[in-house]
């Protein structure tokens, strides 16, 4: 190639270079933007009366209410002991083959039985007939179950014992439907409570023995435990009645009785109203103010715990005095 055709050629290569490097710009591009996709939306058609479903939710688990009535879960316990519903102890089986009156019965093994802890009227005593017969009710030629207590004889020889029939102690049964009064004599305490218990609920409701009489004598004082020895001094004992009606009362045919079987009965006694006196345990000359007993060596009153029940002439309880 000449020298001419070649400082022709060199300027035309030039120019087409540089119309190649002068193109379009192009703009930068920036690094791809990360986009959350979108959830495709359902478009299903619930069918008619359908709920849609809820997604589970979780919650804490509450603490229990203190105040919550809801029962709580049962848990074990061990038993109680035994109460007055429920015999405690070794019993003993048997059959009743007869009543004697209200607290005593015969066995047809032969043992006389005394029920503890309680006291039914004597015969001719008001409510002796209802007494024995509410005890033949409850056992009379029934097997029974005997629960012992300390003693298991008295000083007759009885067989000493609480009877239960059917889940139901008949000693306790005949204080609660009022024909007997409690009779605690230690150490045989074993349901000496619940049987005071019946006897309040019973004098409560004025049942059998607790029926009210409406005359106004109160016992309002009880001396116990006389001066030096009881037995030596009875006297020292005595047992205050007030009449606070308006018109004097007439005692005839009265009775006083303590928690076993010391009766006095009154003769043709006049208390003016508004008036007391006190009957003493044992032997003295009576007066408009003072009676008594008549015993000799003898107390009636336990130191520790007794009452003093007065009745009117149909054996009416007036009032009660317990210690």
């Amino acid at each position: 190639m000449s020298t001419k055709l070649s400082t022709l050629l060199i300027p035309i290569a030039c120019l087409l270079i540089g119309l190649a490097c002068t193109g379009t710009e192009t703009a930068p591009v920036d690094p791809p933007v990360d986009t959350p996709t979108a959830l495709p939306v359902s478009t299903a058609t619930l069918p008619p009366n359908a709920q849609p479903t809820q997604p589970p939710e979780t919650s804490a688990t509450p603490l229990p209410d203190p105040n919550s009535t809801q029962p709580a879960e049962e848990v074990e316990t061990p038993p109680s002991d035994p109460g007055p519903d429920q015999p405690s102890g070794n019993l003993d089986t048997a059959t009743v083959a007869r009543v004697v009156d209200g607290d005593t019965i015969e066995l047809t093994d032969g043992r006389r039985v005394r029920y503890i802890g309680i006291n039914t009227p004597e015969r001719g005593q008001p409510y002796y007939t209802e007494a024995s017969e509410a005890n033949r009710q409850l056992v009379d030629g029934r097997q029974v179950q005997l629960e012992f207590d300390q003693d298991t004889f008295d000083q007759y020889g009885r067989t000493l014992a609480y009877i239960w029939v059917d889940g139901v102690m008949a000693n306790r049964e005949i204080v609660a439907r009022g024909y007997a009064n409690t009779f605690t004599v230690p150490p045989n305490v074993k349901y000496d409570e619940a049987f005071r218990q019946a006897e309040r609920d019973a004098r409560e409701a004025g049942r059998g023995l607790w029926a009210g009489s409406s005359a106004p004598l109160k016992i309002t004082d009880l001396q116990a435990d006389a001066p030096g020895s009881d037995r030596d001094n009875p006297n020292g004992e005595w047992v205050e009645i007030a009449n606070q009606g308006g018109e004097p009362v007439n005692l005839a045919g009265y009775t006083l009785k303590d928690e076993a079987n010391h009766i006095y009965t009154f003769g043709n006694f006049n208390v003016n109203s508004g008036a007391a006196f006190r009957l003493h345990s044992g032997q003295g000359q009576n007066t408009d103010t003072e009676l008594y007993w008549g015993l000799v060596g003898e107390s009636v009153w336990n130191n520790d715990s007794d009452a003093a029940f007065l009745r009117d002439q149909d054996g009416a309880l007036v009032d009660v005095y317990a210690y």
